[in-house]
């Protein structure tokens, strides 16, 4: 039988193909003739220009569970690059939150598409703004599943097309390092200048202010030409849906798509272009001849108002494995399927307690009355607590509903390897996870997880009955560790609920030798110093040869399948917490000797009472704020064991987040990483010394390393990186403020020379910084102008100029940059926490092995004004789990609540941009629940949405108790927005200390009323919502419960204090 090598460019070998297969290649139909087309070009660099997702760049593999892998071209500047692309190749599909990108080779009438996406709406100043079209019978681009083995077959998917679900603007737009020519552009993604500057549309001597070799356009709706200073006109003008310097569509599904699935997408002659015209398909037919097979059955879907007659071009993709992954993982671990050797090497057990009280019978466990005094300590000394602030008064008072402590460790499988085979750490791109985890036993490395839990006392709990008490699985943020869950334990406490804590993975407490010697003394001085040790012992490590240990440093970071794994691997961290808590049912025991008698004890029985104390019987909720709430969002969506979840300030979109969010550590690891490295002129004018420095990430903090310096140079004179080894080239102008800049696709160690020379020296419209003929060379800094030391590297004066850092070198604002962050999220989304979120309720699935199906009540907690985790990232979070409607109108607004959310700004999430004023003028954002009724520190300064939004309500996860309540809420933090909430008691400090501020009484010593100030404070009012919601298991939720201060009527009084001789004897 003769098979044919089906090739990915059909029409350059559409006569072989017919060879092959007996006839003439031909699409689906033919293509009307057009001058612009959808570009399809396989030659351009550093990228073919085609569309994507696209399965034309995908190959043939019978090994993969959709027969298909991607196939990227190796070829590329950096090794960085070059590594990540390679690992590209592993996919066996594309994306399913992933941005879908339609190059055309002209340009294109904006508004033909836009008008057929959006229903417009009029601002307050009279703008219109696009909203979220529900009618899908005349739009302009649409995706259909076309996969006829598909229970979706014929769905024809949700799209943003600029509608405000992805929003790009940027809270702290010069905080991109220093001499950025783009630093005051409003987002990374896109340029804002328009370079012609006498309009004859030609690019003239002196117009290519950043050197790229285009007369850059603002990428501005049509007609829109707000000035400089105007954030909100430039905002509004700003398009994320098209990039007019390459003519490319950029749409966005509003919901993940379906894992393993084909799907078509159509561009209608309803896109037109600059002369009104329908645009076209690039090849004879409709449609790529190689795709014919796979887009017929488009044909016999077609929805209503899409006719055969209106395809000017369609494409197909195949989505990736998403759910699979942990199918395969998760049921090994439980002695199923292909991985069933990770749950026969790891089994179920608690691997060890730390000794915390030596001399005591039960050792293991550490009472509160033992532990409170180190507690009002630690707070004072390292948090900066004051006994006199309600805050401080909350936390200390909150413990005495806590009866002990227990730290522990149990091993979990790792999927990835941290060394080679010589000892050596490796790269952190090689440090991913295997592919084909449904067909090949994945090796694994064995790691201690740490633990921290706190219980209950048995006066407030269900162990008054003899019954395990409901847990609560605490996530850190990033950065954090175990212990943070010493902030919550308490309140949680007092509903009853246990509170259970680990590390992800490399997090620990990241503590200086200074620090670490403090702690210590502290503690021992108390009797404490086994506590001490229990609490440094942890996963993080020194990762920048600098001798202290890096808390979760390698965590955020621009390598993408790193970051995918680390997410997926703490997971599996919690899954494997997960079963061990399943197997302490009453009747196991386990290797622990709890109450000092000599004997193993019940497994989950940590004071050798004789009654489990969590365990199989135990409700399971998680919780977490920031990378906690992401992943309490990505266990509660892919394991079963999990009854509800409250994510804080988490999200979903995880390349979304990088290329907004303020968080620290996550610009410098993910945006400086694929921008850099960087290398910065800065001119003193009265010397004419221009000072060579270079901006390079130093893990997740940024580095400014002087090189040396070049003299003779002037405002105007050209800047000139090359690196030597791989030929990269970048350039800048001295700019008028003597500042210039530019971006070296690098590998460590690669030879660099910075050149400057006289004047404008780059030929007109190179794009390459191709040097004119007569360029004069002012200077060149080859060599390292002092000695310089980099993460445990040293390089001494006059020795050869090298690249202290890997990176890929794509500057601000060009298309480049966002090719990088939007192809991304293809490898991030299966660890993507919108992508897990669909499996808690809209699309749950049964692991094979088990037999459990996922599903979780959610309440999904999004802050107003959140940029470090933007807010728009946890709204489409939790619209990917069906908890944000976008297509039913709210009765109460007129609109849909997820328009209630773009109109109010809460996606946006960016004050400075002023949708909103406070009376005195100040910019604010829109307080949209109004859970303090007006009754908070802002009183009527702030806009309030009446009525609230609250958008809560029965779920469908139904058992014989009744059915949950599952959600989205927004709380109010402040006016200017804020990433989580206040801890209970803080708002009324602030309060408090902004009463006495501006009391301008003098009589008596308390003349305002300050001392004893009584007002709503969200952070009690949050923890007495969240844990009566957890403490039910998702089954309860009442808005109007505890609304007054710090207290609650329906929390019972604290227990009485014990005689810790008693506790011990």
């Amino acid at each position: 039988m003769l098979h044919c090598n089906k090739t990915l460019l059909a029409t350059a070998t559409a006569a072989l193909l017919g060879g092959c297969v007996g006839n003439a290649p031909s699409g689906i139909m033919d293509a009307p003739p057009a001058v612009t087309t959808v570009a399809f070009d396989w030659y351009s660099k550093p990228l073919p220009t085609i569309p994507l997702p696209n399965d034309v760049a995908t190959r043939f593999d019978a090994t993969s569970p959709t027969k298909r892998r991607l196939n990227a071209s190796l070829i590329a500047d950096s090794g960085m690059e070059r590594r990540t692309r390679e690992l590209f190749d592993g996919l066996d599909g594309w994306g399913v939150f992933s941005p879908i990108t339609i190059p055309f080779t002209a340009p294109i009438d904006i508004d033909s598409v836009r008008t057929r996406h959006c229903a417009f709406e009029e601002g307050d100043d009279l703008h219109t703004f696009c909203a979220f079209e529900n009618d899908r019978r005349d739009d302009a681009v649409y995706v259909i599943n076309v996969d006829q083995g598909s229970e979706g077959f014929g769905e024809v998917v949700d799209l943003d097309v600029g509608a405000g679900a992805f929003p790009v603007v940027l809270e702290d737009i010069g905080g991109y390092w220093e001499n950025d020519p783009r630093g005051w552009t409003n987002s990374v993604l896109f340029d804002e200048a328009d370079e012609d500057v006498n309009g004859n549309g030609v690019m003239d001597a002196g117009e290519d202010t950043d050197l790229d070799g285009v007369l850059d356009r603002a990428n501005y709706l049509p007609g829109h030409h707000p000035a400089r200073d105007d954030l909100r006109g430039r905002a509004d003008a700003l398009m994320s849906f098209y990039e007019r310097e390459t003519n490319t569509l950029i749409v966005r599904p509003m919901a993940p798509l379906r894992e393993r699935t084909r799907y078509a997408v159509v561009i209608t002659r309803r896109v037109l272009d600059g002369a009104g015209e329908p645009v076209g398909s690039p090849f004879p037919w409709v449609n790529d001849a190689s795709q014919t097979d796979a887009l017929e059955p488009l044909l016999r879907v077609l929805p209503t108002g899409l006719a055969k007659a209106d395809i000017a071009f369609a494409f197909s993709f195949t989505t990736g494995t998403m759910a699979g992954d942990w199918v395969a993982v998760r049921d090994g671990l439980y002695g199923h399927g292909v991985q069933k050797h990770l749950g026969e090497a790891f089994p179920p057990e608690v691997d060890s307690l730390f000794t915390l009280q030596p001399d005591a019978k039960q050792r293991y466990i550490l009472y509160n009355e033992e532990w409170i005094e180190a507690l009002q300590l630690i707070n004072q000394g390292f948090f900066g607590g004051d006994a006199t602030q309600v805050s401080t008064q909350a936390l200390i008072a909150s413990q005495a509903y806590i009866d002990y402590h227990v730290v522990g460790t149990y091993r979990s499988p790792q999927l990835f390897g941290r060394y080679d085979a010589d000892g050596e750490f490796l790269p952190l791109d090689a440090q991913s996870w295997p592919n084909d985890m449904a067909t090949e036993a994945a090796p694994a490395r064995s790691e201690d997880v740490y633990f921290w839990l706190t219980i209950p006392r048995r006066e407030v709990s269900a162990r008054n009955e003899g019954k395990p008490v409901p847990v609560v699985v605490l996530g850190h943020g990033y950065g954090s560790q175990r212990f943070e869950a010493l902030q919550f334990s308490g309140f949680f406490a007092e509903y009853g609920i246990a509170t259970l804590a680990i590390d992800c993975v490399s997090h620990g407490i990241g503590l200086s030798e200074a620090e670490k010697e403090q702690a210590t003394t502290l503690l021992s001085g108390l009797g404490l110093g086994d506590v001490i040790t229990a609490m440094l012992t942890d996963r993080s490590f020194d990762q920048n040869a600098d001798g202290v240990k890096d808390s979760g440093a390698d965590f955020w970071t621009s390598y993408l399948f790193h970051t995918r794994d680390v997410v997926r691997q703490s997971g599996l961290d919690y899954m494997q917490l997960l079963r061990i808590i399943d197997t302490w049912d009453g009747t196991k025991r386990w290797h622990v000797d709890t109450d000092g008698d000599g004997e193993d004890d019940l497994a989950g029985d940590f004071d050798g009472d004789g009654q489990v104390d969590i365990g199989a019987g135990s409700t399971v909720a998680m919780t977490g704020g920031s990378l906690g709430g992401i992943m309490a969002a990505v266990v509660g969506g892919a394991d079963p064991k999990v009854d509800a979840i409250v994510p804080i300030s988490g999200g979903g979109g995880l390349g979304d987040i990088g290329m907004r969010s303020l968080q620290g550590g996550v610009r410098e690891a993910v945006i400086l990483r694929i921008m850099g490295p960087v290398y910065t002129g800065t001119l003193d004018v009265d010397s004419g010394a221009l000072a060579i420095g270079t901006v390079v990430p130093d893990l997740n903090d940024d580095a400014h390393i002087g090189l040396g310096a070049i003299a003779g140079v002037a405002v105007g004179d050209t800047l000139v990186g090359r690196n030597l080894a791989n030929g990269a080239v970048g350039c800048g102008l001295v700019a008028a403020d003597g500042r210039a800049r530019l971006s070296l696709a690098s590998d460590v160690g690669d030879p660099t020379v910075i050149e400057v020379y006289r004047g404008l020296a780059v030929k007109n419209g190179s794009g390459d910084c191709e040097l004119r003929a007569d360029a004069e060379l002012i200077g060149a800094l080859d060599q390292f102008g002092g000695d310089v030391t980099f993460q445990g590297d040293s390089y001494g004066a006059a020795t050869s100029l090298v690249a202290l850092a890997e990176g890929m070198g794509r500057p601000r604002s060009r298309p480049g940059l966002r090719r990088m962050l939007q192809l991304g999220q293809i490898a991030l989304d299966r660890a993507d926490p919108a992508v897990h979120a669909q499996w808690m309720q809209e699309r749950p699935f049964t692991y094979p092995g088990t037999g459990e199906t996922t599903g979780a009540h959610a309440l999904f907690v999004t802050t107003m004004g959140d940029m470090n985790v933007p807010a728009s990232s946890g709204l489409n979070m939790a619209r990917a789990a069906g908890l944000i409607d976008y297509k039913n109108v709210d009765a109460r607004y007129g609109k849909t609540p997820h328009q209630v959310l773009v109109d109010t700004g809460a996606y946006e999430a960016v004050d400075k941009i002023s949708r909103y004023s406070s009376p005195s003028g100040t910019p604010v954002h829109v307080d949209l629940e109004d859970f303090a009724g007006g009754r908070d520190i802002w009183g009527d300064t702030v806009p309030r949405l009446d009525p609230p939004l609250r958008l809560v309500g029965t779920d469908a996860l139904c058992d014989a108790q009744g059915c949950g309540v599952s959600g989205s809420i927004v709380p109010f933090p402040r006016p200017s927005g804020q990433h989580g909430f206040a801890f209970p008691g803080e708002q009324i400090d602030d309060a408090r200390k902004a009463c006495k501020s501006s009391c301008t009484e003098t009589t008596g010593p308390d003349p305002c009323g300050c001392k004893n100030l009584e007002l709503f404070d969200v952070g009690s009012y949050m923890f007495h919502l969240l844990g009566q919601y957890m403490a039910s298991g998702g089954r309860e939720l009442d808005f109007d419960r505890c609304t007054s201060g710090v207290t609650c009527a329906g929390v019972p009084g604290p227990p009485a204090e014990r005689n810790l001789q008693e506790l011990r004897r």
